[in-house]
Order: C-alpha cells, then sequence, then structure tokens
C-alpha cells in the first residue's frame, strides 16, 4: 500500500464507523493538520511522507472505535 492508498483507507474506515478525521486524529494523538499534509492536494502537490508510527496509532484509534461501536450496536439491538 502506498501513503495515498493507505490515507484514503483511514478515510474510508472512519466514514464507515461515523467518527470523523479530526476526532480520530485526536484520539490517535496526531494533529489533524499533520493528517491533511499527507494529502496531495492543489495547495500541496507535494504531500509530506506519513511516518509508520503516526499511521500505526490512526490504526489502532480506528480499531478502538470500531470496538466501541460494534458493542453499542449489540447492546441496542
Amino acid at each position: 500500500m502506498n501513503q495515498e492508498s493507505i490515507v484514503a483507507d483511514i478515510e474510508q474506515r472512519a466514514w464507515r464507523i461515523g467518527v470523523s478525521i479530526e476526532a480520530l486524529c485526536r484520539k490517535a494523538g496526531v494533529a489533524p493538520s499533520t493528517f491533511s499534509r499527507w494529502k496531495p492536494s492543489e495547495r500541496n502537490p507535494q504531500p509530506t511522507s506519513a511516518t509508520l508510527h503516526s499511521i500505526g496509532k490512526l490504526y489502532d484509534a480506528l480499531d478502538q472505535v470500531e470496538k466501541t461501536t460494534r458493542r453499542r450496536r449489540k447492546v441496542a439491538a
């Protein structure tokens, strides 16, 4: 997976569970502005490289939120 597909995966999983990137970044201890610098855009044609440590923290936070969401859905059912 390259950086662009990793960022897209994180965004897609966050959207699917209903958590904003900003909230996910706060939970993971990664500045939302850092996450946005990883994405190419017109104003940012050469995005900065994401560190494995930061990506790992975001995936850990996603896993944690997904587990919490699943538990809530089970209780509500």
